[in-house]
Parts: structure tokens; C-alpha cells; sequence
């Protein structure tokens, strides 16, 4: 009976511990900004863009300058920032097309894991991984899902390009008054007052600056517009992207209210890179392609006491190292399946050297050809089509410069080493 009564204390001990150790795990806030340009927010080089509060984020966190989307368009991008796994890995690697297409849940995604260690999650805005009962933010582990599921829906009306009407609320229609941007950001600090005495996962994922081109304060009127962007201008676009501003800084004044500021990552990223309105200097292309322009991102890491603030870093780092870091920074690192992130804390702490690796991407995407491409160090190979590219990219970021017929040896390594990696997927 002794041992057996030993044995019940010491397991209620455990339980016990656990919950406190539970109480005590870092909040997280992920936001996500979709269709920018590189160059659009004032900590990287913005000056017709008012970010104040993406620039706060920067004074108090690490501004990174050569981290990638893992794919140039949204559902494998996604798809790898939640799994941890290059798109191509996962077979996620064309937007999706169908009613059945999407993310399964049968594979292990960061909601889940966070979930299960007891956090409360919720997704506000775009999924586009989905909407069938399998492939929902429901599935997937998130608690709470605010948004939508197509690639993008009005601003004011909530409708789809098509006119159907695009906005849910878990798994149903639901019809709410509002700009797009402010009703998102106002379910994200609804969310962060319920559940600012327990870990919390919040992902906020805005629409902006995606089409409808929908500036704040449009009449009624003007609700169904903004589709052509032929009849958009540049100020639309800056209005759009400076009320997200406006929406995160609301969201890390509520995190400060609620004295949650020190004990809560927040992540702020781009999807990937966007097209026509947008300023990416000084990289070149944008949306859909392998350039940099299509797939290096603005990314911004704040964890008080924890990530150094005011720093920038050019180590390359991708989007699957996201997914490494918050699962280490919640303490549920070893959950997780094979990831293809790294945990970037100890890098940016200078604890460890930056990692030496290299990068991959492979896409053939509709009308944008097939691409593939491989980042080793300074270094960036590309396929696009029949054309073979080689890029210095320490000294000529924007890839005006091919050094293919320059430096055949490098051209072959990267070459071998990218087609290795694409063979490796298919063993697997």
C-alpha cells in the first residue's frame, strides 16, 4: 500500500508540475502579411510606408534580411510553415485548385503539436490549405478559426472574386460588419484577453495587401471593386498595408496591457514575395517565380530577454525554421517528426555559429514554367525553364549578374547537389 500511495504522489507530483510548467510556456503570435513587396515596411527601407508598429517589432527583436519563403506562392508556403517540411516533401506543391485539395491532417502540422501540449490555438484570416472536413484549421489542431479560405476575399463585403460570400467561422458561413483587417484584428485581442492566463498560439493572418485593392473609409458603393489592378494605384496599396500596421500594433499594445509582452514570441512575416503595386527593391521579380523577389521575405523575431533586440541578421534562414523555433521556444522541440527548420535561437544568441546548409525550391507553377533553385552560403543557382543562372548574391542581391559562363566548377557542384536533393524526395 506504501508503494503504491508513493506511487500516486509522485504521478499527482508530476501532474502538478506539469500544469505549472504548462502555465509558465511561452505565448506565440504569428503574423502573416501576404502579396508584399520586399521593401515595403520601414525596417526594410520603406519610406512612402508608415509601419511604426512593424518597426517596433524590429527595435525589440531581430530584423532577418536573407530568410525565404520555402515556395513563391501561398498553399506551399503554408504548408511548409506548418509542418516543418519543404513543400515538395510533403507533396504540397501547387496552390489549390479543387474542393479536394489541401493540407491533410493526417500530417502532423504546429497547431496539432502546440494543441496537444495544452496551449489554446486559433487561426484569424487566410487558411487556403483546404476547407473540406479533413483539410479545415479545425482538423489541423486550431481551436478557433476566424477567416477564410480562398486566396483572398473582399475587404468590406467578405465575398469571394466570384461573389460568393467567403468569410467562416469554424466550419460555417457567417456574416460580420467590418473592414477586413479590423475585424481580424479585433478577434485577435478578443482571443488574447480570453486566454491571457493560459500559453496561447495565435495565428494572424491578414489578407493584406492581397486584391480587392480596398483602401479603408471606400462608401458602400465602391464595395465590390478594387479586383483589376489595372484600376488600383500604389496608394491604395500603402493605405491597405498601413492599417495592418495599425492592427498589429493593436494587438502588442493588448499584449502589453495584459502584461504578456516578455513571456510572448512574436513572429511577424511575409508568405512570400507579391507583383504590380509592390516596391521589392533591391531584389528583382516577385510573385510565383524562384527569384529573390518571389521568395526572400521580411521576417522579424521579438522574444524579450530571450532573442536580442535591435539586431538584424543576414543569416538565410527559411520558413521551416519557424516551425523548429517555436517548438523549441514552447518546449515541445522533441513532438515534433523529422523537420527540415532549425531552431534559430542559439544563432541569433551567438551561442552557436550560424548554420552551414544549404536551401532548396522547386516549382512549376501554370503559366511561370518550372523553376528550381538552391542557396549554398553566398551563392544561388537557378533553373527557370531551359536557362541556368549563378548569382553572388553578397554582392548583387537583385540578380542582375549571371556568373554561369564565369564559374563552371560552382555552377556543377550546385547543380549536382540540387538534382541530388530532388532525387532524395523521391526515394522517400
Amino acid at each position: 500500500m506504501a508503494r503504491v500511495a508513493l506511487l500516486v504522489f509522485c504521478a499527482a507530483m508530476s501532474v502538478a508540475a506539469s500544469a505549472a510548467d504548462n502555465a509558465d510556456r511561452p505565448n506565440i503570435v504569428l503574423i502573416i502579411s501576404d502579396y508584399m513587396g520586399y521593401h515595403d515596411t520601414e525596417p526594410y527601407g520603406a519610406t512612402d510606408v508608415r509601419t511604426p508598429s512593424i518597426l517596433r517589432l524590429a527595435s525589440e527583436g531581430v530584423t532577418m534580411t536573407d530568410f525565404y519563403a520555402a515556395a513563391p506562392v501561398c498553399g506551399p508556403s503554408r504548408a511548409a510553415l506548418f509542418t516543418g517540411q519543404y513543400p515538395a516533401r510533403i507533396g504540397f506543391e501547387q496552390n489549390i485548385r479543387g474542393e479536394a485539395d489541401g493540407l491533410s491532417s493526417t500530417i502532423p502540422s504546429l497547431p496539432r503539436w502546440l494543441k496537444n501540449a495544452g496551449y489554446r490555438t486559433a487561426l484569424l484570416g487566410k487558411w487556403h490549405l483546404g476547407r473540406t472536413p479533413d483539410l479545415t484549421p479545425n482538423a489541423h489542431g486550431f481551436d478557433e478559426f476566424i477567416g477564410h479560405h480562398e486566396w483572398t476575399i473582399g475587404y468590406y463585403n467578405h465575398k469571394t472574386e466570384q461573389g460568393k460570400p467567403g468569410l467562416f467561422e469554424n466550419d460555417h458561413i457567417v456574416e460580420r460588419d467590418g473592414y477586413l483587417t479590423d475585424l481580424l484584428t479585433d478577434e485577435a485581442v478578443k482571443f488574447i484577453d480570453r486566454n491571457q492566463d493560459r500559453p496561447f498560439f495565435l495565428t494572424l493572418s491578414y489578407n493584406a495587401a492581397l486584391p480587392p485593392y480596398q483602401p479603408p473609409g471606400l462608401p458602400e458603393s465602391k464595395w465590390g471593386e478594387g479586383w483589376d489592378v489595372n484600376q488600383a494605384t500604389r496608394d491604395d496599396y500603402v493605405q491597405m498595408v498601413e492599417r495592418m500596421d495599425e492592427g498589429i500594433g493593436r494587438v502588442l499594445d493588448t499584449l502589453d496591457t495584459r502584461g504578456l509582452t516578455s513571456n510572448t514570441l512574436v513572429v511577424y512575416m511575409y508568405d512570400h514575395g507579391g507583383r504590380h503595386l509592390v516596391n521589392s527593391e533591391p531584389l528583382f521579380h516577385g510573385f510565383a517565380s524562384l527569384w529573390e523577389g518571389g521568395i526572400r521575405i521580411p521576417t522579424i523575431l521579438r522574444l524579450p530577454g530571450v532573442i536580442p533586440s535591435n539586431e538584424r541578421s543576414n543569416i538565410p534562414g527559411i520558413a521551416m525554421d519557424l516551425t523548429a523555433t517555436i517548438l523549441s521556444v514552447a518546449g515541445i522541440e522533441d513532438t515534433a517528426t523529422k523537420l527540415d527548420g532549425l531552431n534559430l535561437i542559439p544563432a541569433l544568441r551567438d551561442e552557436q555559429p550560424p548554420p552551414t546548409r544549404q536551401l532548396f525550391w522547386r516549382a512549376d507553377l501554370y503559366d511561370f514554367g518550372k523553376q528550381k533553385a538552391i542557396r549554398d552560403k553566398n551563392w544561388k543557382y537557378v533553373e527557370h525553364g531551359n536557362t541556368q543562372f549563378l548569382f553572388d548574391l553578397n554582392v548583387d542581391a537583385g540578380e542582375r549578374h549571371n556568373l554561369f559562363y564565369r564559374q563552371p566548377d560552382t555552377v556543377k557542384r550546385l547543380r549536382n547537389d540540387l538534382n541530388t536533393w530532388i532525387e532524395s524526395l523521391a526515394r522517400e
